[in-house]
């Protein structure tokens, strides 16, 4: 009786897991489209920053240019896998070169992260959708 018992339970488990696994794959699958303008606010020490960051997704492939005081930048190494964004920033100030690395989680127009600094402090952001009027 305990033999049978048990292979009901693994049975209903295995029925009632699989739905949650397919249902959790499926949703690493689908990638968050990103596309189009955004504008990012972090804090420091100086105070509020905003930036505007215009992506273009390809797949899992992220580009585009972040405008800030410093100018226009290009987006690199930048990717989407599912809910979650990376992307790299390098500018230079005189003959130095500087990257920051950006990560972050999407969540319909807004969107929430880190990155990384040239002295290695990693800084909170947030971004919203800009809307485009149609």
């Amino acid at each position: 009786m305990k033999a049978l018992q048990t292979i009901a339970a693994l049975a209903f488990l295995a029925f009632t897991a699989a739905p949650l696994a397919t249902a959790q794959e499926s949703s690493k699958q689908k990638a968050v489209d990103v596309s189009g303008a955004w504008e990012l606010t972090s804090e420091s020490p100086r105070g509020t920053m905003t930036r505007t960051v215009t992506f273009k997704q390809d797949g899992t492939s992220l580009t585009g240019t972040i405008e800030s005081r410093m100018g226009s930048m290009p987006i690199e190494s930048g990717s989407v896998e599912g809910d979650k964004i990376t992307f790299t920033v390098q500018f230079s100030r005189g003959d130095r070169q500087f990257e920051m690395v950006y990560k972050g989680t999407v969540d319909g127009d807004k969107a929430k992260g880190t990155f990384l600094t040239p002295r290695g402090d990693e800084v909170e952001w947030t971004a919203k959708r800009v809307k485009t009027p149609q």
